[in-house]
């Protein structure tokens, strides 16, 4: 059954699947990695009992957008390590969905988790993105003109928190 997120105070949750994904710990992150970069820790629960966790790399930057200026934090999870990770939770929940159908719903889920998080300045947006290498590695087929992209990575999915009122 493909996954259907919705965004709750702390979490996302996929009712049907009875997945919940946990808001990340945030941490800075060490060598190797680029000491920019902020390291996102999620838990993953099904039916109430905690199976799993994921941790990848992302970046934040403050941008200019139609609205006005945005946080931007993109949420990488293009690396084979965090694709092995994604792919060894598909396989212990059982999914029957297409490996593509399964991560861009997870990646909803990722993104959605964040979206209690607000700024009484700016915008907010949450990305996840992957590499077109990077599925092509899993033997992935992805439709390109399907998916946006950002700088030739591929965008997963997106949330956006607007900025407060006063």
């Amino acid at each position: 059954m493909p996954l259907n997120f919705t965004p709750q105070p702390g979490s996302a949750i996929d009712q049907s699947n009875g997945i919940v994904i946990t808001s990340p710990r945030l941490l800075p992150a060490s060598s190797p990695e680029d000491p920019s970069h902020t390291e996102y820790q999620y838990m993953l629960y099904v039916d109430g009992v905690r199976v799993d966790g994921l941790g990848f790399f992302g970046s934040e930057a403050t941008v200019e957008a139609e609205g006005g200026r945005e946080r931007l934090f993109t949420l990488d999870i293009g690396r084979d390590w965090v694709l092995d990770s994604i792919f060894g939770f598909k396989q212990a929940l059982g999914n029957t969905d297409d490996d593509l159908t399964f991560l861009i719903g997870l990646a909803q889920g990722l993104v959605m988790a964040n979206m209690d998080q607000s700024s009484s300045k700016y915008g907010i947006r949450y990305l996840a993105i992957t590499r077109h290498e990077a599925l092509a590695r899993r033997g992935i087929d992805h439709p390109q003109a399907e998916l946006p992209s950002l700088a030739g990575e591929i965008v997963l999915a997106e949330a956006f928190v607007p900025a407060c009122a006063g």
